[in-house]
């Protein structure tokens, strides 16, 4: 059992549902960039260190034209809103840690590839999307901040290799039922 059922558990013990609120349409999930190809063609020639940081620029970029979102809001006394709380505590808190932190190429790929992962389920359990969504790319940021080599994983790479574990996972849970 994963932490963020058993949370949802202990919640569910305590309070009641509560009221369903709406949420975004359901998303791809893909991370495919949205870039030119003579853009994307003029990065494939730069080395990996400069793509690396044009990447994190366009980052930090676009961090800065996205509307503020209120990362801590009133809780609620449903289940929704105590169980989102506490994951924006607990990605709040990972962003802390990895701020006091140094890592290699392979930690941020790892990294990365744990927050684009952790992505799916979490959407399907918050009322906040977007507070969500904002502190997992605040965590990526400070990793990359944090990183000695800052090269992420190509978002085409990070695709195929979390579908390549979804695989997995239903092929486990179906050979185990």
């Amino acid at each position: 059992m994963s932490c963020l059922e058993v949370i949802g558990n202990e919640v569910r013990q305590i309070l009641a549902q509560g009221i369903q609120k709406h949420r975004r349409a359901a998303s791809t999930g893909s991370t495919a960039s949205s870039i030119s190809n003579s853009l994307r063609e003029e990065k494939m020639g730069r080395s990996n260190t400069q793509k690396a940081r044009s990447q994190l620029l366009e980052t930090h970029l676009a961090k800065l034209f996205k509307q503020k979102v209120q990362i801590f809001t009133k809780v609620e006394y449903t289940q929704g809103s105590v169980v989102t709380t506490i994951v924006k505590l607990g990605l709040k808190s990972l962003q802390e840690f990895v701020r006091l932190q140094t890592f290699n190429r392979s930690g941020l790929q790892q990294l990365q590839l744990d927050i684009q992962f952790l992505r799916t389920p979490l959407r399907e359990i918050v009322e906040d999307e977007a507070a969500m969504d904002f502190l997992l790319d605040e965590v990526i940021v400070a990793v990359a901040e944090r990183c000695l080599d800052p090269i992420p994983l190509e978002p085409p790479i990070l695709d195929k290799l979390i579908q390549a574990k979804l695989a997995k996972t239903r092929e486990q849970n179906a050979s185990s039922s």
